[in-house]
């Protein structure tokens, strides 16, 4: 069976440098940590607002909710937001002001509209969806999926798809101490057939399982 590419913190590090080119650097930064941090499937981050991930006063939510709205799964789920992510949301919103993008009349959310996108697209608005089928959260992201497929490219990295970012957000969870239960809660994966699948030994990982596996047996002396 083939062994899918997983993301390394090296990987979404050189995805982040590739792609931080002006005009849309600090974007891209923000929109590849919402795919492998929080690990947001594509139409999540496409229907993800600001109100959701940021209070009125402009502060990022350390723990936050995922409407059912935005939801793949139709149901809400909680995610949080670490110190060490602030810098590259900030530097996401100053982008956004100083582009002018969606900004409001009044003085809350950084003088921004608490309803829009939180990830705008390259002409600063939302990034298309279409529904599948009506009365379902299934839609179609065409837009952000081909988004994320030009910062795979742009890093150079083969073997990697745009599901690869939520795929190594699991495992990344997994060998961090997430337990089973937690990962079905925050990711809404609640099949552990699923999650075993996802968090196999990856490419790297397999070569030192099997240099590790039996080392200490010899031949008799």
């Amino acid at each position: 069976m083939p062994i899918e590419q997983l993301f390394s913190e090296h990987d979404i590090q050189n995805l982040i440098n590739k792609n931080f080119a002006p005009p849309f650097g600090q974007r891209n930064a923000a929109l590849i940590i919402g795919a492998a941090y929080w690990g947001l499937t594509p139409s999540e981050l496409s229907l993800l607002s600001l109100e959701s991930v940021m209070d009125k006063n402009g502060d990022f939510f350390k723990v936050w909710v995922l409407p059912d709205y935005v939801s793949y799964t139709g149901e809400a789920r909680e995610l949080q937001t670490a110190d060490h992510i602030l810098p590259i949301l900030d530097s996401y919103m100053s982008w956004r002001a100083d582009k002018k993008l969606h900004t409001s009349n009044i003085s809350w959310y950084r003088d921004s509209d608490p309803k829009s996108p939180f990830f705008l697209n390259d002409n600063g608005g939302e990034f298309a969806l279409s529904l599948r089928k009506k009365g379902t959260h299934n839609y179609q992201a065409r837009s952000m999926i081909d988004k994320l497929k030009t910062y795979i490219k742009n890093a150079g990295i083969s073997g990697a798809t745009p599901s690869t970012f939520r795929d190594s957000w699991v495992k990344t969870m997994y060998d961090n101490g997430c337990q089973y239960n937690e990962l079905k809660l925050i990711s809404g994966i609640k099949s552990k057939e699923t999650l075993d699948r996802k968090i196999r030994p990856q490419q790297r990982e397999l070569e030192v399982v099997f240099q590790d596996v039996f080392r200490r047996v010899k031949l008799p002396k």
